[in-house]
């Protein structure tokens, strides 16, 4: 039975002598195959690092501003002019388009917006996972966002108020198909006048390992 399950799966050969001395054989061919099916699909769950190309082409922002609009009101014409959008090509036919605007002086607005030539009039904008009573009510939007172009993370950290001794601090992944999964999560609700690096808030959520 083992065996018989064995070539289904993973074309194991067939052995024409007796069970006892097919079965190490047959269990080591079927234990490394599986190992690397896992490692295969692990590893296409994160893109690889991506560097973001910067654009400046008010043809993109004019196509997208509604959506931007509707999801953060800001001057984005005027955030555009300075900023651009960056473009991160995650395949062939997927891409994520960031545009940033402030409404105040410490918190930078980050929006996202897929795109899949596939299906270039289904651009959407995405969202981005938080813990339940924890960090911006606005899934739309990260807050000071920095992407390590070694790790391909996106770090971001909101501040609580201006002397940025309390908020909270979120890495997102993308995966190979251009959306953000949240991996670490850590928050400092007392605005104390202690600053803490973000980074070594309290964890309250962590998937790194």
């Amino acid at each position: 039975m083992f065996q018989l399950k064995c070539e289904l799966l993973w074309g194991c050969p067939k052995r024409k002598i007796a069970v006892f001395q097919t079965l190490p054989r047959t269990f080591t061919a079927c234990f490394a195959a599986t190992v690397l099916f896992e490692t295969l699909l692990a590893s296409s769950l994160h893109a690889e690092p991506v560097k973001p190309v910067t654009q400046h082409d008010p043809s993109i922002l004019n196509r997208y501003i509604n959506m931007l609009d509707a999801a953060y009101p800001c001057d984005w014409k005027d955030a555009y002019d300075l900023s651009g959008n960056n473009t991160l090509q995650f395949s062939k036919d997927v891409k994520v388009l960031e545009f940033m605007c402030a409404n105040n002086l410490y918190n930078m607005a980050h929006l996202y917006i897929r795109i899949d030539s596939r299906q270039p009039n289904n651009a959407k904008l995405l969202t981005f996972e938080r813990p339940k009573h924890e960090g911006n009510d606005n899934p739309d939007v990260v807050f000071n966002g920095v992407w390590d172009i070694k790790t391909g993370d996106l770090t971001s950290f909101t501040e609580g108020r201006g002397l940025g001794d309390c908020g909270t601090y979120e890495v997102h992944k993308f995966t190979s198909d251009g959306y953000p999964q949240l991996m670490e999560f850590r928050a400092k609700p007392q605005c104390d006048g202690n600053y803490v690096q973000p980074e070594k808030y309290p964890v309250i959520l962590d998937r790194s390992k």
